[in-house]
């Protein structure tokens, strides 16, 4: 979308909305206290840590949950420049977040998540927003604005939140509307063409009764990554939208909050770069495809500079929503009502097969999201015995027409070549340009639950916990496939499916927590967690696959000590863990260049340490570091698939599982000066670590992304008592060239002949404003 369109929708966004004046409601379910602003909590992390999160579904003091958790404030993603859950990733232990597409975006926490974005499938790690669930990880993309706080829980939050998540929770809170006027204006530009705007304007529409807050923004940056076939520059970032709240407390005892939300996206994301060429001695076939494709004048060759691919790409999004939530105090106890709605539409435009030919020209998976949900929950008052109830509704259609294959004018040529290859006699095969493979998907869930929970003082620094959560889920859905045209036969056998699967699981918490001082606490905690039956309708599966996967179920160790010391100037947090996950659901990509598809993966295990720290070190500087150790391996997958290269009986066990790098470590340096004028001059170093990990379900040999440092630095100053901010910074400084992710690249039919993954962002260099008023 050109630029003038974007900024035009971004004002509109902001304009419309307000005068619609939608309502919102709000993230944090009981007593919260919102930092207010930037600044407001900004001061407050550095004056002792205290962040206030709602891990537990009500307002607490980070340091006293007795949960493994990381939280990064609003102002803390500002001052680093952060806007997306990859940012955030880099800034927390044991996250993985990357997205291949928007629709096949992947969250992974300790190891566990980062499988498959199938519509067929619920995530491992559940996303929420304002307390609302996000039912489709391409819901959780659009940009991190006017946040307040993001809080990744770590471990199964079976307990408490809406969908049951095996691997964990991001709990994202964004700022309510204030009752005095305010705001904050911001622009960013950078090289490739990068511009972002962001404003945020609150205040009172009735003095002490109804309160406003309006947000837009837009984001917008060049390709990365040339295509030296069409020349158009790929990997492009086009996103905008908006937000608008309603605060409002017709009496002392009641707070209503209404949310009402519009983004998109507009962009050319998610082009492969290819990592390497397989030898053409790897297999016969493998041999066959290489020959083949240089019949037809392609001889694929490794590329981290540019890409070929003969078609555009295109990923359009957009969604909405609109959220309200009721608290009401009732005297002994607080009753809180969230109602939702959510849209996400993806209709994207991908070349299919990943070469100059126009073998397979594109592949399209228009997808349509409704989801509905609403959630109670009663609450009682701080005390010596703390407790929740609860019940929770969910309902989600998902509509998809996917064209899976879309045949082009080399693909009769491609077909034929490679038939002869092995049988010179072999008739020719005839594929009519623009025949099409199709698929309608329709998917309905529903699920129901119960749930409750409470804390027991027993001494003064004593408390224990015990949760339980009872969940019934039922997934059903259809799909046809059908053809157009003549398109190539081992891929175009029409079939109907029809299936339902029906769960009801319990999950449950029991934990204990010591204070050995008033800023130390040690605690211990047993958990299970859950994640419904899945349903294989995406693709033609092979004969024998099952059309209906079995649930994850997880049992959660942990152990951990959450510190602060030296007058709070210094906090540590340590944790330990032991999960184990039977039936991790995965994406299994065939050898033969036949379609992927779900399957239970065995079971896994993942076992290891995580540790958060933050000293102010001086007035004027602060020192921060966080890091995980996390051994993540099969516990039991015997007679696996084999991956490209390898033959015979393939057993996983022991091996490590894919996507869940080792050792992931981050640290950051923050310096300020005050001068005098008002002048704050300030400065901030960050530095990620990630090592190795394979990039495929099967641990193949030649799917191992290899390990990476990422450095960032920012220079700036704040002036006018800090009603602006202004910055020059660099990201990935030293222009690392690494992998996000990796797969096979195959044409269908065929064996894989290379494997190749996104790229992450290269250097980039830019400068922002920010003011306040």
């Amino acid at each position: 979308m050109h630029i003038s369109r974007r900024r035009a929708l971004l004002l509109s966004c902001v304009a419309g909305m307000a005068m619609l004046a939608p309502p919102a409601f709000a993230s944090d379910p009981l007593r919260d206290a919102d930092a207010g602003s930037a600044a407001a909590a900004d001061a407050e992390a550095a004056e002792g840590g205290e962040i206030i999160v709602t891990a537990r579904r009500q307002s607490e003091r980070a340091q006293d949950v007795p949960i493994a958790l990381s939280v990064l404030t609003g102002a803390s993603l500002e001052r680093t420049g952060g806007y997306t859950l990859t940012d955030v990733q880099f800034q927390t232990p044991s996250l993985t977040a990357y997205n291949s597409n928007p629709r096949n975006s992947s969250i992974g926490i300790r190891g566990i998540g980062v499988s498959s974005a199938s519509d067929g499938l619920d995530t491992s790690v559940g996303v929420y927003i304002d307390n609302v669930y996000l039912g489709r990880p391409g819901m959780a993309l659009s940009d991190l604005i006017d946040v307040d706080r993001v809080e990744v829980l770590r471990g199964p939050q079976g307990t408490l939140f809406g969908r049951n998540n095996s691997a964990g929770v991001l709990n994202i809170t964004t700022r309510k509307p204030e009752f005095s006027f305010g705001g904050t204006a911001e622009f960013s530009a950078g090289n490739y063409g990068y511009n972002q705007e962001r404003i945020s304007v609150t205040g009172p529409l009735i003095d002490g009764l109804l309160a406003f807050r309006a947000t837009g923004f837009n984001t917008h940056r060049n390709g990365v990554l040339d295509n030296i076939k069409t020349g158009l520059d790929a990997n492009s970032v086009g996103r905008a939208g908006g937000r608008i709240q309603l605060l409002a407390t017709p009496a002392s005892n009641l707070t209503l909050r209404l949310i009402a939300d519009y983004s998109m996206e507009d962009d050319s994301c998610c082009v492969s770069a290819t990592k390497l060429v397989l030898p053409a001695n790897l297999s016969a076939t493998t041999g066959r495809t290489l020959q083949a494709l240089a019949a037809l004048g392609y001889t694929p060759a490794r590329s981290l500079d540019f890409t070929r691919n003969n078609s555009p790409q295109n990923m359009k999004t957009d969604q909405k929503g609109v959220s309200f939530q009721a608290d009401w105090d009732l005297g002994f106890a607080s009753l809180t009502s969230i109602s939702a709605w959510r849209y996400w539409h993806f209709s994207p435009l991908q070349d299919s097969d990943g070469t100059p030919l126009d073998v397979i020209q594109v592949n399209v998976a228009q997808t349509k999201d409704d989801q509905y949900s609403q959630e109670v929950r009663l609450a009682s008052r701080p005390g010596r015995f703390t407790w929740q109830v609860g019940a929770y509704l969910f309902h989600q259609r998902l509509k998809d027409h996917f064209i899976l294959n879309q045949f082009g004018t080399d693909a009769s040529n491609f077909y034929t070549t490679y038939a002869r290859l092995a049988n010179p006699a072999a008739p020719a095969v005839v594929i009519a340009p623009g025949s099409q493979y199709l698929d309608d998907v329709d998917t309905t869930v529903d699920s129901v639950a119960a749930f409750a929970q409470a804390n027991f003082a027993i001494t003064d620094r004593l408390t224990v916990t015990g949760g339980i959560r009872y969940t019934h889920d039922k997934r059903s859905g259809t799909s046809d496939t059908s053809t157009v045209g003549t398109p190539y036969v081992p891929t175009s056998i029409p079939f109907h499916y029809d299936v339902s699967v029906t769960d009801d699981n319990v999950s449950y918490l029991a934990s204990i927590s010591y204070k050995l001082a008033a800023d130390v606490l040690a605690y211990a905690s047993y958990s299970t967690g859950y994640k419904g039956s899945g349903l294989n309708l995406n693709s033609a599966v092979s004969a024998g696959t099952p059309l209906v996967l079995a649930p994850e179920k997880v049992r959660n160790w942990e152990l951990g000590l959450k510190s602060q010391l030296f007058d709070r100037r210094l906090t540590l947090n340590l944790s330990a863990f032991s999960t184990d996950l039977s039936g991790l659901q995965a994406n299994i990509v065939p050898t033969s260049g036949n379609r992927s598809y779900l399957a239970n993966v065995g079971d896994v295990r993942s076992r290891g340490v995580e540790v958060d720290a933050s000293l102010l070190a001086t007035d004027n500087l602060t020192l921060s570091a966080n890091g995980s150790y996390n051994r993540a391996i099969y516990k039991s997958y015997a007679n696996a698939p084999c991956p490209v290269g390898v033959t015979g009986v393939c057993d996983l066990t022991g091996k490590p599982l894919f996507q869940a790098p080792k050792w992931v470590g981050n640290a950051t340096i923050d310096y300020h000066v005050e001068l005098a004028n008002g002048l704050r001059p300030y400065a901030l170093a960050q530095i990620s670590y990630r090592s190795g990990t394979f990039g495929t379900a099967d641990a193949g040999p030649y799917s191992r992304i290899d390990g990476y440092a990422l450095a960032n630095f920012r220079i700036g100053t704040t002036f006018a008592k800090g009603r602006y901010d202004l910055s020059a910074w660099i990201n990935n400084t030293f222009d690392k060239k690494y992998f996000q992710n990796l797969t096979t690249t195959a044409i269908v039919g065929t064996s894989p002949f290379a494997y190749a993954g996104q790229l992450g962002t290269p250097r980039t260099i830019g400068a922002t404003l920010r003011a306040s008023f």
